[in-house]
């Protein structure tokens, strides 16, 4: 496997008047091609800081960030990023939003609507082109943001919580077709979450932070086969050691 991601050393200190924030110290890992990575912690522990760095959108204040071989010194163009705020435009419909990132980027008008009728589709959405953000609910909103995410061949799909908001029975269902698009496109996936049970149920591996300033506490492999039983021993195993190292009795916030 080839090196994607790679953190080394990597510190973020926030400046305030009054006193300075130091969100991050000393993060350390690497990330191969087609990982699936959850980054696990508390509210407020730098998961999300970690994700923008990542991301080129923020710049670390010590350390160095690669991506797929390249130092960043801005936005990776072989990384996407999703929010837990979808983030679409309401005046345009499931269609010109998926379209967008492709737009932005100059790509022909019949390529455009080709590749959004692909993902349009791999995302569960077919039908629902013409419609608008308002039209739709939560987790199909969210659909709409993991195919316009896509569409631009990311090789690696960075989410910020892109299910927190979400009911528990599509927050299911949206995981279930994440890993049916992973198992396709082996995309590197790094995603935040705060949930225990979710981070087993996705990912490959799982680095848990401390609180603030954030630094990684545990790197796990989750060794389960999928799809994944949550009753089964070695999930409530794995479960219980994540719990352990976190502090908590059950998922948190």
């Amino acid at each position: 496997m080839n090196r994607f991601i790679e953190c080394a050393g990597v510190g973020k200190i926030y400046p305030v008047k009054t006193e300075s924030v130091e969100a991050l110290r000393g993060i350390d890992f690497t990330c191969d091609s087609g990982d699936f990575v959850c980054l696990l912690g508390r509210s407020g522990c730098g998961k999300s800081t970690l994700l923008q760095l990542v991301a080129g959108l923020e710049e670390p204040t010590a350390g160095n960030i690669a991506v797929a071989g390249k130092t960043l010194d801005g936005p990776s163009p072989a990384a996407a990023i999703v929010f837990q705020d979808h983030g679409l435009f309401p005046w345009m419909t499931v269609r010109k939003n998926v379209e967008f990132n492709m737009k932005a980027r100059g790509v022909a008008a019949g390529e455009r609507t080709a590749t959004a009728a692909q993902f349009i589709e791999m995302t569960g959405l077919t039908g629902f082109g013409d419609r608008y953000p308002h039209e739709l609910s939560g987790g199909m909103r969210q659909r709409v943001g993991i195919a316009r995410a896509l569409t631009t061949g990311p090789r690696a799909l960075l989410m910020d919580e892109p299910f927190g908001a979400l009911d528990a029975q599509t927050r299911g269902k949206l995981q279930d077709e994440l890993l049916s698009i992973w198992e396709k496109q082996r995309t590197t996936v790094l995603f935040v979450t705060h949930s225990i049970d979710e981070a087993l149920l996705l990912a490959d591996r799982i680095l848990v932070f401390t609180p603030r300033p954030g630094r990684i506490a545990a790197d796990i492999k989750v060794d389960l086969p999928r799809p994944r039983a949550p009753q089964s021993e070695a999930f409530s195993a794995l479960a219980r050691e994540l719990r352990g190292l976190i502090g908590a009795d059950r998922d948190f916030d």
